[in-house]
């Protein structure tokens, strides 16, 4: 989903946001909060670090989440966030091994700060965002030996399980965002878009996820 799938949602909105002029009245958002939940999908992204590093990851699952206020019936600041995992293949440049390749499963958390911009004032619109934020990026591989705890537990009795650390790390990331959304009334509401987050991952590599969110959502 690059520049040619970008075209086609400009002119999916623009076509929408035409035929949307009577699609109803005008309804109460300014002034309202709201939250939202549902499902997220992430897109496959292949990423080139230093030293022959790489990393290729494959379309994911998850939830999405938001809470946000409308300011005006056009404007409003959302925090949203994602819960996804997708199975990824690395080629990591290690100091005692040289080049490493490892496939497991990535687990990823993003928390977005965005303005959101409804085109219309009724109760269908197309919308447009963009935000800051960052993206925390669990390899789900062990970075050094297990922890042990042990605890009672009250049906199998005293218990011990190892714990792993791993390598993950938090980033600053941004995205851009488009979307339609609909209000059915009695502060009930559907959204669905694209966005594209962007990660700061220093020593270049910058990878950029695409995803699509289809959330349920309350006013209040």
């Amino acid at each position: 989903m690059r520049t040619a799938q970008l075209l086609i949602v400009a002119l999916a909105l623009f076509s929408l946001t035409a035929q949307a002029q009577f699609a109803g009245p005008m309804v109460q958002r300014s002034g309202k909060w709201e939250t939202t939940i549902g499902l997220y999908l992430t897109g496959s992204e292949s990423s080139d670090g230093l030293n022959e590093s790489s990393v290729d990851i494959d379309s994911g699952y998850g939830i999405g989440f938001s809470a946000g206020y409308n300011f005006t019936q056009n404007l409003a600041l959302r925090f949203d966030g994602s819960w996804s995992r997708a199975d990824y293949d690395a080629v990591l440049d290690t100091e005692d091994e040289g080049l490493v390749f490892i496939n497991h499963r990535l687990t990823t958390f993003t928390g977005q700060f965005n303005g959101v911009w409804n085109l219309l004032d009724g109760p269908f619109t197309p919308y447009v965002q963009a935000g800051i934020g960052w993206t925390y990026l669990d390899s789900n591989v062990a970075d050094g030996p297990p922890s042990t705890g042990c605890w009672w537990d009250p049906w199998w009795g005293y218990i011990c399980s190892n714990f792993y650390s791993t390598y993950a790390e938090t980033n600053f990331s941004w995205n851009i965002g488009a979307g339609l959304r609909y209000e059915f009334g009695r502060g009930m509401f559907v959204r669905g878009g694209w966005e594209q987050t962007t990660i700061d991952g220093g020593q270049g590599a910058d990878p950029t996820f695409d995803a699509f969110r289809a959330e349920l959502g309350w006013q209040f």
